[in-house]
């Protein structure tokens, strides 16, 4: 099923019923500022289980969270000074940070050192959804795990994921790239993929 979103300002009333899928267990696809991401509720493990099952994905490894802006990262991520003043110049955009997890997180979410990516995107859909459920979301790139191609269109994602997901919601173009994912984890910060977003400030 595909859902038409507005991407600045979707409406209530579908927002809502997204809410509902979430809340069942389900599992959704949604635009970002990136391209389009699976998506579930970090305390919902039978759809975490689900979402690794559709992307066949190592389940010891740690999964990504989006968040709503930086202070919403820092009540389930550790951020220390030096990380918070780079958050604070990148968010929202198109980046994931590796930070360590603090307690609030379910065990399963983090991989064995307590880590996890963190993302602020810039795109109104999930930005709606993450304030109406009021928790970040788990999230993972929409790639097909047949071909591994990256999907950028709802029709493509709703051809593949189809027949494991409660909705597509279909916000519109999305640029169709990945994001840059950066470890802020040891003492020095290291690019572990370079997509979009600038990363000089890292070499």
């Amino acid at each position: 099923m595909i859902l038409q979103m507005d991407s600045q300002h979707p409406s209530p009333y579908r927002i809502e019923r997204v809410v509902t899928f979430l809340n069942d267990d389900g599992v959704i696809a949604l635009p970002t500022d990136c391209s389009y991401s699976l998506a579930c509720l970090p305390n919902r493990k039978t759809a975490v289980d689900k979402l690794i099952a559709l992307r066949r994905l190592d389940p010891d490894k740690p999964l990504a969270l989006m968040f709503r802006d930086l202070k919403h990262v820092a009540e389930y991520a550790q951020v220390d000074d030096n990380a918070f003043r780079l958050l604070r110049r990148l968010v929202p955009g198109p980046y994931v940070f590796i930070l360590e997890a603090n307690r609030k997180l379910p065990r399963f979410i983090s991989d064995k050192r307590k880590h996890i990516g963190c993302r602020v995107p810039d795109h109104g859909v999930p930005q709606a959804i993450i304030d109406a459920v009021d928790m970040p979301l788990i999230v993972t790139s929409a790639i097909d795990p047949d071909s591994g191609m990256q999907l950028v269109d709802p029709w493509s994602v709703e051809g593949v994921f189809g027949h494991g997901i409660s909705a597509v919601l279909d916000g519109g173009d999305v640029p169709g790239q990945f994001s840059s994912i950066i470890d802020l984890c040891g003492e020095e910060y290291t690019v572990v993929r370079e997509g979009l977003g600038d990363v000089s400030m890292f070499r």
